[in-house]
């Protein structure tokens, strides 16, 4: 066993060499028998995973099994860690290796597996939760996140593995018999009369933010806006959307005006709250202090509970959407606001035709239509007239 202890040190140290490389650490151990199996354990995980290493590089010249673990590892390394929703990922493929393992060859899971799987994420509760804060109890995860976090995920990993690696998985589930059904378009509209209502009920500086998101169409972490984003001489913002992608926003009338009352509130940050309530953070009453993400997440979906209207913050930018496109009929207008990289994104989810829609687009629709020109004389298939 090659475990020594260094000039003045209390701990051995161990030293090997495996597959030509170098070993060395300390055991933690003042003891020589001590040492020697920690040493002894250190030479089997590195021969378990040289072994490992030795499998994954066959797996992916296509002269082996490619197992989950293998695949989930490097597709984070490719893929996942790039997301925008990076932590949702993670999540993702943690709950994956969580419930088939490692070890599991992808060539193995069959759809009796899929099938447990998805039923297993059926009957789990949203973040886990037993109950509510109400004492309620927690609504079970919907088909949408089931679907997500589950079939999606792994279907994810079979395609990187096909498109990008070149590996062949002749052995799949049938994708689509494990899905969820998911509910069809969902509406996430604010009415005006609702407009009216939830506007005054605001907190001082939430107020000005609820606004500038109606009239921008941002998401809720863009409307965490900094002076330096504003350009009033061009008459735009900048920020940064999901992918990292910069959107440039012109500034419309309405959006100047809610910036233009922040003015002078404060050096950075464009929207700021009067400190109304005592906090633990030991700061002063009345102060203001800048509006954070989560702060005008909650603030919203308080004041919005208490009145009554169903609808996220996000709903706000479907709002501003759904007005826009509706305003010019010009989905293209619409895709430039919002910043989707596709349109189809825009017309899938942000152009939502309301029962008023439909009713006023019925109202102006002629009862009688234009009649077609023709001849008056009609044959019969005799050749005489009718």
């Amino acid at each position: 066993m090659s475990v020594y202890k260094p000039r003045g040190a209390v701990n051995y140290v161990y030293e090997f060499e495996f597959n030509g490389t170098r070993f060395r650490k300390t055991t933690g151990k003042s003891n020589k028998r001590q040492a020697e199996e920690v040493e002894r354990r250190a030479r089997e995980q590195a021969k378990r995973d040289a072994e490992r290493s030795a499998l994954t590089q066959a797996a992916f010249k296509g002269e082996g099994p490619l197992t989950l673990g293998m695949a989930t590892a490097r597709w984070w390394i490719e893929v996942g860690q790039h997301n925008a929703n990076a932590d949702t990922s993670w999540n993702y493929l943690e709950r994956m290796i969580d419930h088939f393992g490692n070890d599991r060859r992808l060539d193995e899971i069959s759809d009796t597996d899929m099938t447990e799987w998805v039923a297993k994420r059926r009957g789990e509760r949203i973040k886990g939760r037993v109950t509510l804060k109400d004492g309620s109890p927690a609504p079970l995860v919907k088909d949408a996140t089931v679907n997500r976090s589950t079939v999606d995920a792994l279907r994810k990993i079979y395609a990187h593995a096909r498109d990008k690696w070149k590996i062949r998985i002749d052995s799949q589930p049938d994708w689509k018999q494990h899905r969820r059904r998911e509910p069809g378009e969902q509406p996430a509209e604010l009415k005006l009369a609702d407009q009216d209502r939830v506007i005054p009920a605001l907190g001082d500086g939430y107020r000005d933010a609820v606004m500038f998101a109606l009239a921008s169409g941002l998401r809720l972490k863009n409307c965490i806006l900094r002076w330096d984003q504003v350009d009033w001489e061009g008459g735009r913002i900048k920020v940064v959307q999901k992918g990292k992608r910069t959107h440039t926003l012109p500034l419309s009338r309405e959006m100047r005006a809610v910036l233009s009352a922040c003015i002078g509130r404060d050096a950075t940050w464009v929207f700021m709250f009067p400190l109304r309530r005592r906090s633990s953070q030991r700061r002063v009453l009345g102060v203001l202090y800048p509006v954070t993400y989560y702060g005008l997440q909650i603030q919203w979906r308080r004041i919005s509970a208490d009145l009554g209207i169903d609808l996220s913050f996000h709903g706000l930018r479907h709002t501003a959407g759904t007005r826009i496109t509706r305003q010019t009929g010009n989905l293209k207008i619409a895709q430039k606001v919002l910043g989707h990289a596709d349109i189809s994104t825009t017309s899938k989810f942000y152009a939502h035709a309301t029962e008023d829609d439909v009713r006023t687009a019925l109202d102006e629709t002629p009862l009688a239509s234009p009649r077609i020109a023709v001849d008056e004389t009609v044959k019969r298939k005799d050749g005489k007239d009718l």
